[in-house]
Order: C-alpha cells, then sequence, then structure tokens
C-alpha cells in the first residue's frame, strides 16, 4: 500500500526577509555551488525579487552624488 503525502498547507505562505547585498551575495554563492537542479529555481525567485530593488538602490545612490544645481 502507498501512501499519498497531503500537501502542506503553509506551503503557499509568503514570508518577507530582509537581507543586506553582502548577505545576499552570499547566500548565492552557496546556492551557486549547489547542483543546479536543486538551486536555478531559488536563485532565478531571489533575482525576480532583488533586482529591482538592487536597480532602485543604486539610482538612489547615483542621485544622492550628483552635484547640485542652482537654477
Amino acid at each position: 500500500m502507498t501512501e499519498t503525502q497531503q500537501p502542506d498547507p503553509l506551503d503557499d505562505v509568503i514570508m518577507n526577509f530582509s537581507f543586506t547585498v553582502a548577505q545576499l551575495n552570499k547566500i548565492l554563492h552557496i546556492l551557486g555551488n549547489a547542483p543546479f537542479i536543486v538551486s536555478a529555481d531559488l536563485i532565478g525567485y531571489i533575482r525576480m525579487q532583488g533586482e529591482p530593488q538592487f536597480k532602485a538602490a543604486v539610482e538612489a545612490e547615483r542621485l544622492k552624488n550628483e552635484p547640485k544645481t542652482t537654477p
């Protein structure tokens, strides 16, 4: 007799974490050393969520360091 596993109802709950860019780079480095079949989806999710945030941070930093012009 084979048992069928019931899906965990919490599997689809969204959780939010905060990491620095340095911490994310460490996580991605570790995932990059894992087998592709295990890490590819997770790396993709991190990139999908992180890229817009990173681009916004780069732009904010650029604007902060841009010389001020007076009218």
